[in-house]
C-alpha cells in the first residue's frame, strides 16, 4: 500500500467530478456492536436513506441527465434490493462499502476476505454483477486490503484523501480514486445528539455556505484539470431543503463545459486506458 501517487494522469486533462454517495442506511458501529436494535431513533435516521433520501436524489440526478456512484454496504443491497436495482437501471454505479460498514484497519486478512467475499456474493445474487469499486468505511484500508480487493474482483478503491487525481497503488494494478474530506457532508450537516458528531462544531452549517465552498473547490479543480470525488450521504444530503440546493448545484455543474460529471468506474476506465503501459508492467 502506498500513500503517494505512483503515476500521473496521461490523456484528457479536463476536470472530472464524481458525484459519489455513501448509501449506508443504518449500518455502521451501532449495527456492528448490536446497540442499534435498542436505538430506534438512530435506526430510523439510517432508514431515511432507503425510504426517502435515495429516491429523492435519483430523481434529481435523472432530471439533469447525470450519473453517480453509490458506495453501498451489502446489507443495504439485501435490505433494499428493488431500490438498488433501480439505481443500476437508471445508469448509476453501485460499488462496495463493506458488508455492514466495517472498518478494515485492524482486521485480520481472513476477516477482511470474508467481508469482501460476502459482499460480492450479495452483489452477484441480487444485482447480477460484482462491484468494481470499493470505498473503505472511514477511509482506512489495512495493509493487506489492496491485494484482497484485486483478489475479489475489485479494480479500484476510493478510500484515500491524499491526491487530486487517480493513481495506481504501488506495485499493483489497483487504481485509487482519491476523495476529499472537504466534500464529506457529515462535517457540515450531520450533527447528532449522542454523542455530538462532529464534536465542538455548530449543529448545522448554513446550506449556502457549504455549497459555496464546494463550488469554489470545483472551480479550482476545473482550472487545473483535476478530479473531484464527493463523500455525500443520502440520509444527510437528501432532506427536503438540502435537496433543493443540491438540485441547483448539480444543475449548475451539468451546464458547465469545463468539466465532466462521470461515475467512478468511468474515470477508472479512462485512467487505465491512458496508462495501459503501466498496467501491462504490473
Amino acid at each position: 500500500m502506498t500513500l503517494e501517487p505512483s503515476t500521473t494522469w496521461v490523456g484528457d486533462r479536463s476536470a472530472q467530478v464524481i458525484l459519489a454517495f455513501d448509501f449506508d442506511g443504518p449500518t455502521g458501529d451501532a449495527m456492528i456492536d448490536g446497540s442499534i436494535w435498542r436505538r430506534p431513533g438512530y435506526f430510523s435516521f439510517g432508514a431515511f436513506d432507503g425510504l426517502t433520501a435515495v429516491p429523492r436524489i435519483l430523481d434529481i440526478l435523472r432530471s439533469h441527465g447525470v450519473s453517480a456512484t453509490f458506495f453501498t454496504p451489502a446489507w443495504v443491497v439485501r435490505t433494499w434490493p428493488e431500490l438498488c436495482c433501480r439505481i443500476l437501471a437508471e445508469g448509476h454505479e453501485i460499488a462496495g462499502h463493506g458488508d455492514i460498514h466495517e472498518m478494515f484497519w485492524g482486521k485480520s486478512r481472513d476477516d477482511q476476505a470474508a467481508i469482501l467475499r460476502t459482499s460480492q456474493q450479495t452483489f452477484r445474487e441480487i444485482l447480477g454483477q460484482q462491484a468494481l469499486g470499493f470505498r473503505a468505511p472511514s477511509g482506512d484500508l489495512a495493509p493487506e486490503t489492496p491485494e484482497l480487493l484485486l483478489e475479489y474482483g475489485y479494480t479500484y478503491s476510493s478510500s484515500f484523501r491524499g491526491a487530486d487525481a487517480p493513481y495506481f497503488h504501488e506495485h499493483l494494478p489497483l487504481v485509487e480514486v482519491p476523495a476529499k474530506s472537504l466534500f464529506d457532508d457529515y462535517s457540515v450537516f450531520a450533527y447528532t445528539r449522542g454523542p455530538d458528531f462532529p464534536g465542538t462544531l455548530d449543529r448545522v452549517a448554513p446550506y449556502a455556505a457549504a455549497f459555496r465552498s464546494w463550488r469554489e473547490e470545483i472551480d479550482a479543480a476545473a482550472d487545473e484539470g483535476l478530479t473531484v470525488a464527493t463523500i455525500w450521504h443520502p440520509k444527510v444530503m437528501g432532506t427536503a431543503g438540502r435537496a433543493v440546493v443540491l438540485d441547483e448545484f448539480i444543475g449548475s455543474l451539468a451546464a458547465r463545459d469545463d468539466l465532466r460529471i462521470l461515475r467512478a468506474d468511468q474515470v477508472v476506465a479512462e485512467f487505465v486506458r491512458s496508462n495501459s503501459e503501466q498496467v501491462s508492467a504490473q
